[in-house]
């Protein structure tokens, strides 16, 4: 009886060690097979196709003219990390200087934009504290000190050009802050003389109007007008019409990336924008070219395939990370994690893991150095990401993401983004503090 009591405890005590180890080997062998290996072709294509980026040296002889030619080029990003600002800022005075670009394509919506271009006019900061303090409140990893600092850069170098040539935001997203829209509402109202609206003006004057309120408003007086001139004279600006159908897309729970997709549409027509060129930095999914994870139509896929001036004129650089940290808001962290703070730094989302794991990451790892950020050209001749999958899935072993996973069943890299971006020993983005 001595015997099996003391078998029994030794079995218990030996059981959390024994599970641990079998975890760490299941863990191990997927970081295997989600990473995977290096591929000398690849490394030997990637080597001479390639370039280390240099803050401020602005050249970048990567890019090819089918890159010039593009009538949206998008950066894309996981959020959190403090290099891709720099890189962002870079690419855009590059962009502005090489082919006259001024048309900056943002992550904000059109109220916030309104805001940001009147801050590059007038260099007046309070603006911008206006517009990130709702990402301070919303604990969002935009409110970040690099991209408040990157906006002061961009006014700063349009001081030295012609105001012909300098950079606006376009803001396409779906509406952020309902507060900064109704403040934009009250400014579009001032030059409007069209009782139909008296309505609206009593809504934005009442401090208890709800955002349901608002929405409702504005879907009706889209539907009357389009059965009624009388709602619709010349006094209304194409502005106003554009905040009252964001207003409506809210309603009507139009899904994001299509409401990005109408909105620069309808702005290109509105402000005669056929010929214009844009660029901006984004969340990385909203710049896949291809359906991805079962369903997911992004901002890119709907430019690329749906009828529009932009239409297979899109060109995608996607940013992967290694040995960087990221600023990672601490609501998305268990409890014992996050300490009360607002955001904590993590390793843990880089691109060859311990948590995130881009197959094929090892192969521009090998090609790169310690605290740098190089680009790499997919598409080149004879490039091996043509047909190959490498690059192309994401999988993520935190709860509630899901990763990057092309519904193709044959899925090439060149099909989500045609250059990628490695960065090496990044610093967290620095989050902006909780009261501006």
């Amino acid at each position: 009886m001595k015997k099996i009591i003391k078998r029994t405890a030794l079995a218990l005590l030996a059981t959390p060690f024994v599970l641990l180890l079998v975890g760490a080997i299941v863990y191990y062998t997927y970081t295997l097979f989600a990473v995977g290996g290096e591929s000398s072709r690849h490394q030997a294509y990637l080597q001479n196709n390639m370039q280390q980026v240099e803050v401020g040296a602005n050249d970048f002889p990567v890019f090819d003219e089918a890159f010039y030619d593009s009538k949206v080029i998008m950066l894309g990003e996981v959020h959190g990390f403090a290099m891709p600002q720099e890189l962002d800022f870079e690419l855009l005075k590059h962009l502005n200087q090489k082919k006259g670009l001024t048309h900056y394509l943002a992550e904000v919506d059109f109220s916030q934009a309104y805001l940001l271009n009147q801050y590059l006019e007038s260099g007046d900061e309070s603006l911008l504290d206006d517009v990130f303090q709702t990402w301070v409140n919303y604990n969002a990893q935009w409110a970040n000190q690099e991209f408040y600092t990157k906006l002061q850069k961009i006014y700063t170098y349009n001081q030295t050009l012609p105001a012909d040539n300098r950079i606006r935001i376009v803001g396409v997203d779906r509406i952020q802050d309902i507060a900064i829209t109704k403040l934009h509402l009250r400014e579009l109202l001032k030059a409007n003389t069209n009782s139909q609206l008296n309505a609206l003006d009593s809504l934005l004057t009442d401090s208890t109007t709800t955002s349901q309120a608002l929405q409702a408003f504005a879907s009706d007086y889209l539907a009357a007008v389009n059965t009624d001139s009388v709602y619709l004279p010349d006094s209304v600006s194409s502005d106003l019409m554009h905040v009252l159908a964001n207003l409506a897309y809210q309603q009507e729970n139009v899904q994001r990336d299509s409401v990005m997709f109408l909105n620069l549409a309808n702005l290109t027509k509105a402000n005669q924008w056929q010929d214009e060129q844009f660029y901006g930095m984004w969340g990385l999914m909203h710049t896949l070219q291809s359906e991805v994870n079962e369903g997911y139509l992004s901002f890119a896929y709907l430019l690329k395939n749906q009828e529009s001036p932009f239409r297979n004129k899109i060109t995608t650089i996607g940013i992967f990370a290694s040995d960087s940290e990221n600023m990672i808001p601490a609501r998305a962290m268990p409890a014992s994690f996050n300490k009360g703070q607002a955001y904590i730094n993590s390793t843990w989302v880089n691109s060859d893991g311990p948590m995130a794991f881009v197959n094929g990451i090892k192969d521009l790892r090998a090609l790169t150095k310690e605290h740098s950020m190089a680009i790499f050209k997919l598409t080149g001749q004879a490039s091996p990401y043509l047909t190959s999958s490498l690059l192309a899935t994401t999988r993520i072993l935190m709860p509630g993401q899901a990763g990057i996973h092309p519904a193709a069943e044959n899925p090439t890299s060149t099909e989500l983004y045609q250059y990628a971006v490695l960065i090496r020993n990044s610093k967290a983005a620095t989050p902006i503090k909780s009261s501006l």
